[in-house]
Protein backbone atom coordinates (compact mmCIF):
# COMPACT_ATOMS: atom_id res chain seq x y z
CA UNK A 1 0.00 0.00 0.00
CA UNK A 2 1.23 3.34 -1.28
CA UNK A 3 2.04 6.20 1.10
CA UNK A 4 2.97 9.99 0.75
CA UNK A 5 6.32 11.08 1.53
CA UNK A 6 6.81 12.57 4.75
CA UNK A 7 10.83 14.35 5.89
CA UNK A 8 12.41 13.42 8.96
CA UNK A 9 13.99 17.14 9.99
CA UNK A 10 10.86 19.33 7.84
CA UNK A 11 12.38 22.04 9.69
CA UNK A 12 15.68 21.97 6.79
CA UNK A 13 13.37 22.63 4.29
CA UNK A 14 13.50 26.53 5.38
CA UNK A 15 16.94 26.27 3.66
CA UNK A 16 15.59 26.26 0.17
CA UNK A 17 15.47 29.74 -0.89
CA UNK A 18 19.52 29.26 -0.84
CA UNK A 19 19.45 27.04 -3.62
CA UNK A 20 17.78 29.83 -5.96
CA UNK A 21 21.38 31.53 -5.53
CA UNK A 22 23.30 30.17 -8.13
CA UNK A 23 20.89 31.50 -10.57
CA UNK A 24 21.65 34.79 -9.23
CA UNK A 25 23.91 36.98 -12.26
CA UNK A 26 27.56 37.47 -10.96
CA UNK A 27 29.91 40.15 -12.31
CA UNK A 28 32.77 37.36 -11.53
CA UNK A 29 31.59 35.42 -14.31
CA UNK A 30 32.21 38.34 -16.74
CA UNK A 31 35.68 38.12 -18.61
CA UNK A 32 36.64 41.89 -18.98
CA UNK A 33 37.46 42.90 -22.85
CA UNK A 34 38.28 46.56 -24.67
CA UNK A 35 35.32 46.46 -26.28
CA UNK A 36 32.37 43.59 -26.52
CA UNK A 37 30.84 44.27 -29.77
CA UNK A 38 33.43 42.89 -31.24
CA UNK A 39 33.36 39.52 -29.35
CA UNK A 40 31.19 37.04 -31.88
CA UNK A 41 28.21 35.91 -30.27
CA UNK A 42 28.47 32.52 -28.22
CA UNK A 43 25.34 30.63 -27.75
CA UNK A 44 27.44 27.01 -26.96
CA UNK A 45 29.40 29.04 -23.89
CA UNK A 46 25.83 30.81 -23.16
CA UNK A 47 24.10 27.30 -22.90
CA UNK A 48 26.78 25.49 -21.09
CA UNK A 49 26.33 28.52 -18.82
CA UNK A 50 22.98 27.79 -18.05
CA UNK A 51 23.40 24.40 -17.53
CA UNK A 52 26.08 25.17 -14.72
CA UNK A 53 23.89 27.55 -12.82
CA UNK A 54 21.24 24.73 -13.33
CA UNK A 55 23.66 21.89 -12.00
CA UNK A 56 24.10 24.06 -9.34
CA UNK A 57 20.85 25.08 -7.87
CA UNK A 58 19.87 21.50 -8.53
CA UNK A 59 22.98 20.18 -5.93
CA UNK A 60 21.99 23.17 -3.82
CA UNK A 61 18.46 22.00 -4.01
CA UNK A 62 18.79 18.41 -3.60
CA UNK A 63 21.29 18.30 -0.34
CA UNK A 64 18.80 20.45 1.25
CA UNK A 65 15.94 18.10 0.66
CA UNK A 66 18.36 15.13 1.46
CA UNK A 67 19.30 16.64 5.17
CA UNK A 68 15.61 17.36 5.41
CA UNK A 69 15.20 13.10 5.31
CA UNK A 70 12.80 12.36 3.02
CA UNK A 71 10.73 8.65 3.43
CA UNK A 72 7.99 6.77 3.09
CA UNK A 73 6.09 5.43 6.53
CA UNK A 74 3.63 3.30 7.07
CA UNK A 75 3.72 1.06 3.94
CA UNK A 76 2.03 -2.20 4.34
CA UNK A 77 2.36 -5.22 1.95
CA UNK A 78 0.07 -8.43 1.18
CA UNK A 79 1.87 -11.24 1.41
CA UNK A 80 0.16 -14.34 0.42
CA UNK A 81 1.99 -17.85 0.63
CA UNK A 82 1.26 -21.75 3.26
CA UNK A 83 2.43 -20.96 6.83
CA UNK A 84 1.46 -20.37 9.80
CA UNK A 85 1.05 -17.89 12.35
CA UNK A 86 3.32 -19.70 15.08
CA UNK A 87 4.63 -19.26 18.53
CA UNK A 88 7.74 -20.57 19.64
CA UNK A 89 7.56 -20.89 23.68
CA UNK A 90 11.30 -22.42 24.65
CA UNK A 91 12.32 -23.27 28.09
CA UNK A 92 14.89 -21.64 29.93
CA UNK A 93 15.22 -23.61 32.93
CA UNK A 94 18.94 -24.76 34.11
CA UNK A 95 17.47 -28.67 33.50
CA UNK A 96 17.52 -27.79 29.72
CA UNK A 97 21.37 -27.92 29.44
CA UNK A 98 21.71 -30.97 31.31
CA UNK A 99 22.79 -33.93 28.47
CA UNK A 100 20.03 -35.17 26.62
CA UNK A 101 20.81 -39.14 27.01
CA UNK A 102 18.13 -41.71 25.29
CA UNK A 103 20.93 -44.56 26.98
CA UNK A 104 20.67 -43.72 30.69
CA UNK A 105 21.58 -40.85 32.51
CA UNK A 106 25.22 -41.20 32.22
CA UNK A 107 25.90 -41.23 28.53
CA UNK A 108 27.29 -38.74 26.67
CA UNK A 109 25.81 -36.54 23.99
CA UNK A 110 24.31 -33.03 23.51
CA UNK A 111 22.46 -30.95 26.13
CA UNK A 112 18.70 -30.21 25.66
CA UNK A 113 19.20 -26.78 25.04
CA UNK A 114 21.37 -27.49 22.11
CA UNK A 115 19.42 -29.90 20.51
CA UNK A 116 16.10 -27.43 20.64
CA UNK A 117 18.05 -24.88 19.05
CA UNK A 118 19.16 -26.65 16.05
CA UNK A 119 16.06 -28.30 15.82
CA UNK A 120 14.24 -24.84 15.68
CA UNK A 121 16.94 -22.81 13.83
CA UNK A 122 15.93 -26.04 10.69
CA UNK A 123 12.33 -25.03 11.04
CA UNK A 124 12.65 -21.43 11.12
CA UNK A 125 14.59 -21.81 7.74
CA UNK A 126 11.86 -23.92 6.39
CA UNK A 127 8.93 -22.03 6.76
CA UNK A 128 9.57 -18.94 4.79
CA UNK A 129 5.93 -17.63 5.04
CA UNK A 130 5.69 -17.61 8.66
CA UNK A 131 4.87 -14.79 11.13
CA UNK A 132 7.09 -16.21 14.20
CA UNK A 133 7.16 -14.94 17.32
CA UNK A 134 9.90 -16.72 20.38
CA UNK A 135 9.51 -16.72 24.06
CA UNK A 136 11.22 -18.14 26.45
CA UNK A 137 10.08 -18.71 30.53
CA UNK A 138 11.56 -20.34 33.30
CA UNK A 139 11.06 -18.23 36.46
CA UNK A 140 8.48 -16.11 34.66
CA UNK A 141 7.75 -15.88 30.65
CA UNK A 142 10.38 -13.43 28.44
CA UNK A 143 9.25 -12.22 25.74
CA UNK A 144 12.56 -12.50 23.18
CA UNK A 145 10.88 -11.39 19.40
CA UNK A 146 7.10 -10.47 19.54
CA UNK A 147 5.43 -11.44 15.63
CA UNK A 148 7.19 -10.58 13.17
CA UNK A 149 8.49 -11.53 9.04
CA UNK A 150 12.20 -11.17 9.96
CA UNK A 151 13.40 -14.76 10.24
CA UNK A 152 16.68 -13.59 10.83
CA UNK A 153 15.78 -11.90 14.11
CA UNK A 154 14.13 -14.70 15.20
CA UNK A 155 17.37 -16.72 14.46
CA UNK A 156 19.15 -14.67 16.62
CA UNK A 157 16.86 -14.90 19.37
CA UNK A 158 16.73 -18.42 19.26
CA UNK A 159 20.87 -18.42 18.99
CA UNK A 160 20.39 -16.28 22.45
CA UNK A 161 19.48 -19.62 24.37
CA UNK A 162 22.96 -20.77 24.43
CA UNK A 163 24.50 -17.73 27.01
CA UNK A 164 23.92 -18.40 30.37
CA UNK A 165 23.14 -21.37 32.68
CA UNK A 166 18.85 -20.72 32.57
CA UNK A 167 16.84 -20.05 34.95
CA UNK A 168 16.26 -22.03 38.29
CA UNK A 169 12.87 -22.94 38.02
CA UNK A 170 10.37 -23.78 35.18
CA UNK A 171 7.04 -22.09 35.25
CA UNK A 172 5.02 -23.43 32.60
CA UNK A 173 1.98 -22.46 33.01
CA UNK A 174 2.78 -18.71 33.36
CA UNK A 175 4.54 -19.38 30.31
CA UNK A 176 1.53 -20.39 28.33
CA UNK A 177 -0.24 -18.17 29.94
CA UNK A 178 1.56 -15.29 28.45
CA UNK A 179 2.45 -16.94 25.11
CA UNK A 180 -1.89 -16.78 24.46
CA UNK A 181 -2.23 -13.43 25.30
CA UNK A 182 0.08 -12.23 22.51
CA UNK A 183 -2.83 -13.46 19.98
CA UNK A 184 -5.15 -11.56 22.05
CA UNK A 185 -6.32 -8.41 19.65
CA UNK A 186 -4.60 -9.64 16.70
CA UNK A 187 -6.30 -10.17 13.05
CA UNK A 188 -6.99 -13.57 12.37
CA UNK A 189 -5.10 -14.37 9.16
CA UNK A 190 -4.85 -18.20 9.31
CA UNK A 191 -3.93 -21.10 11.28
CA UNK A 192 -2.09 -20.57 14.61
CA UNK A 193 -0.11 -22.74 16.63
CA UNK A 194 2.41 -22.25 19.94
CA UNK A 195 5.08 -25.13 19.67
CA UNK A 196 6.34 -25.30 23.51
CA UNK A 197 9.54 -27.11 23.84
CA UNK A 198 10.50 -28.56 27.67
CA UNK A 199 11.88 -31.14 29.49
CA UNK A 200 9.54 -31.01 32.44
CA UNK A 201 5.46 -30.63 33.38
CA UNK A 202 3.73 -28.37 35.54
CA UNK A 203 0.93 -29.12 37.84
CA UNK A 204 -1.56 -26.22 36.74
CA UNK A 205 -4.63 -24.95 39.23
CA UNK A 206 -7.89 -24.73 38.43
CA UNK A 207 -7.13 -20.92 37.35
CA UNK A 208 -4.51 -22.01 35.01
CA UNK A 209 -6.38 -24.40 33.30
CA UNK A 210 -9.14 -22.39 32.59
CA UNK A 211 -7.09 -19.54 31.18
CA UNK A 212 -5.28 -21.65 29.12
CA UNK A 213 -8.53 -23.57 27.54
CA UNK A 214 -10.17 -20.66 27.20
CA UNK A 215 -7.80 -18.85 25.56
CA UNK A 216 -6.63 -21.47 22.69
CA UNK A 217 -10.11 -21.73 21.81
CA UNK A 218 -11.02 -17.94 21.92
CA UNK A 219 -7.85 -17.42 19.38
CA UNK A 220 -7.82 -20.44 17.76
CA UNK A 221 -4.48 -22.32 18.52
CA UNK A 222 -2.93 -25.29 18.43
CA UNK A 223 -0.74 -26.48 20.62
CA UNK A 224 2.04 -28.91 20.06
CA UNK A 225 3.94 -29.98 23.15
CA UNK A 226 7.57 -30.97 22.55
CA UNK A 227 9.01 -33.25 25.53
CA UNK A 228 12.56 -33.27 25.92
CA UNK A 229 13.44 -36.86 27.78
CA UNK A 230 16.36 -36.68 29.68
CA UNK A 231 16.96 -40.58 29.86
CA UNK A 232 14.97 -43.69 29.38
CA UNK A 233 14.05 -43.16 33.19
CA UNK A 234 12.09 -40.31 31.91
CA UNK A 235 8.45 -41.04 31.59
CA UNK A 236 6.63 -41.81 28.64
CA UNK A 237 3.50 -39.85 28.48
CA UNK A 238 1.22 -41.78 26.22
CA UNK A 239 1.53 -44.72 28.72
CA UNK A 240 2.06 -42.59 32.05
CA UNK A 241 -1.20 -40.87 31.13
CA UNK A 242 -2.82 -44.15 30.96
CA UNK A 243 -1.97 -45.46 33.73
CA UNK A 244 -2.20 -42.32 36.28
CA UNK A 245 1.07 -41.50 36.33
CA UNK A 246 0.83 -38.55 39.08
CA UNK A 247 4.14 -36.95 37.20
CA UNK A 248 3.70 -33.28 36.63
CA UNK A 249 4.44 -34.23 33.01
CA UNK A 250 2.20 -36.82 32.73
CA UNK A 251 -0.49 -34.95 34.39
CA UNK A 252 -0.16 -31.70 32.13
CA UNK A 253 -0.18 -34.64 29.23
CA UNK A 254 -3.81 -35.48 30.68
CA UNK A 255 -4.75 -31.75 31.01
CA UNK A 256 -3.72 -30.89 27.17
CA UNK A 257 -5.79 -34.04 26.09
CA UNK A 258 -9.11 -32.39 27.44
CA UNK A 259 -9.09 -28.94 25.51
CA UNK A 260 -10.95 -28.67 22.64
CA UNK A 261 -8.50 -27.24 20.62
CA UNK A 262 -6.15 -29.31 18.05
CA UNK A 263 -2.93 -30.59 20.60
CA UNK A 264 -0.14 -32.93 19.45
CA UNK A 265 2.16 -34.55 21.23
CA UNK A 266 5.52 -35.28 20.14
CA UNK A 267 8.38 -36.94 22.63
CA UNK A 268 11.91 -36.60 21.65
CA UNK A 269 15.00 -38.74 22.95
CA UNK A 270 17.75 -37.35 21.10
CA UNK A 271 18.63 -35.09 18.07
CA UNK A 272 16.88 -37.13 15.52
CA UNK A 273 14.12 -37.65 17.64
CA UNK A 274 13.78 -33.75 18.18
CA UNK A 275 13.95 -32.77 13.97
CA UNK A 276 11.77 -35.21 13.67
CA UNK A 277 8.98 -34.07 15.46
CA UNK A 278 9.66 -30.40 14.26
CA UNK A 279 9.89 -32.10 10.59
CA UNK A 280 5.85 -33.47 11.51
CA UNK A 281 4.64 -29.97 13.05
CA UNK A 282 6.48 -28.46 9.22
CA UNK A 283 4.20 -30.75 7.33
CA UNK A 284 0.73 -30.16 9.60
CA UNK A 285 1.33 -25.86 9.49
CA UNK A 286 1.48 -26.37 6.24
CA UNK A 287 -1.67 -24.10 5.27
CA UNK A 288 -2.29 -20.70 2.55
CA UNK A 289 -2.18 -17.58 4.54
CA UNK A 290 -2.97 -13.88 3.17
CA UNK A 291 -1.74 -11.02 5.43
CA UNK A 292 -0.97 -7.52 5.60
CA UNK A 293 2.97 -7.22 6.28
CA UNK A 294 4.19 -3.62 7.69
CA UNK A 295 7.28 -2.36 6.67
CA UNK A 296 10.00 0.18 8.44
CA UNK A 297 9.85 3.56 6.92
CA UNK A 298 11.73 3.64 4.10
CA UNK A 299 14.63 6.78 3.82
CA UNK A 300 14.92 8.04 0.40
CA UNK A 301 17.23 10.74 1.34
CA UNK A 302 20.50 8.74 -0.23
CA UNK A 303 18.82 9.59 -3.64
CA UNK A 304 19.15 12.90 -3.01
CA UNK A 305 22.26 12.98 -1.82
CA UNK A 306 23.30 11.21 -5.34
CA UNK A 307 21.95 13.70 -7.30
CA UNK A 308 23.95 16.23 -5.93
CA UNK A 309 26.99 14.19 -6.73
CA UNK A 310 26.20 14.11 -10.23
CA UNK A 311 25.50 17.85 -10.22
CA UNK A 312 28.80 18.81 -8.90
CA UNK A 313 30.53 15.97 -10.57
CA UNK A 314 29.18 17.90 -14.16
CA UNK A 315 30.28 21.37 -12.25
CA UNK A 316 34.07 20.09 -11.71
CA UNK A 317 33.74 19.28 -15.63
CA UNK A 318 32.42 22.20 -16.92
CA UNK A 319 35.30 24.04 -14.85
CA UNK A 320 37.84 22.56 -16.43
CA UNK A 321 36.79 23.40 -20.17
CA UNK A 322 35.79 26.62 -18.89
CA UNK A 323 37.75 29.94 -20.05
CA UNK A 324 38.89 32.12 -16.77
CA UNK A 325 41.22 34.38 -19.37
CA UNK A 326 41.85 35.99 -22.13
CA UNK A 327 45.53 35.87 -22.11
Amino acid sequence: MSAPVDFASPWMLLLLPLALAPLVARRGDTLPFSWSAWLPEDRIGRAIGAVARGAASLAMLAIIVGLAGPGRSHLEVQRAGRGAEILILMDRSGSMHDTMASKGVNSSGESKNNVARAALAQFVDARPNDRLAFMMFGISPVLAMPFTYDHPIIQDAIAGTRIGRGMPDTQLGRGLIAAIALFDARPFTGHRAIVMVTDGGAVLDAAERQRIASGLARNRIALYFVYLRSSVFSPELGSAARSGDASPEAQLHRYFLTLTTPYRLFQAGDAGAMAAAMSEINRQQNHPVSFVERLPRQDRSAWCFAVALACCAMLVALRVVQVRSWT
